[in-house]
């Protein structure tokens, strides 16, 4: 899959772990997967190739297969190869295929920070061109109190030229293409 629709969340900015992002600008970064139904429970499916269906927003619909499995990380290719920062699902063993719904996002430095310098770690850095970015739009309800959360019946998504994780409550949407990869991770500080 050359094109994705990847979520990012603005404290993944604001811990600086990236600078903000802007359209038409080419960033390099590995993709963060949190299963929406848990991969074990959704079935395992009936033909074993990996693919990667876009459903809304940053959602999936995935076949893949288990590449790499530790106690507290695990990779699946789904076409494109997708880790989980968290203990892996008991019939997660390298080869096994699942199937799912899942979320991918912005790594959010798990990967280049600690994953990536373990021995046997698949290389995850993929380099991306920025060709959208959206905004959720959707005002904040008190659900409970002290506890706010978008409105989903006023949910809704804006165009921006580029991320302001300080001043807006996001999250964003990168519409992205892919350029490169994957390749491993060079160490780097933080911007």
């Amino acid at each position: 899959m050359a094109d994705l629709i990847v979520g990012l969340d603005n404290w993944i900015i604001q811990d600086g772990n990236y600078g903000d992002f802007a359209q038409a600008t080419n960033v390099s970064f590995a993709l963060e997967f949190c299963p929406v139904v848990p991969l074990p429970k959704y079935g395992r499916p009936d033909h074993k190739a990996p693919s990667i269906t876009h459903l809304f927003e940053s959602s999936y619909e995935i076949v893949a297969q288990v590449v790499h499995a530790q106690d507290d990380w695990w990779v699946l290719n789904a076409d494109l190869l997708i880790y989980c920062d968290g203990n892996p699902p008991d019939n997660a063993r390298p080869g096994t295929w699942l199937g799912g719904l899942v979320y991918i996002g912005v790594d959010p430095f798990f990967y280049f920070e600690s994953h990536a310098h373990q021995p046997g770690a698949p290389a995850l850095v993929y380099d991306w061109n920025i060709d959208k970015i959206e905004t959720e739009t959707g005002p904040f309800i008190e659900t409970k109190p002290k506890h706010f959360e978008r409105d989903p019946e006023k949910c809704g998504w804006k165009e921006v030229a580029k991320t302001d994780a300080w001043r807006e409550q996001g999250p964003y949407l990168l519409h992205c293409t892919r350029l490169g990869g994957p390749r491993a991770a060079q160490s780097r500080r933080r911007p």
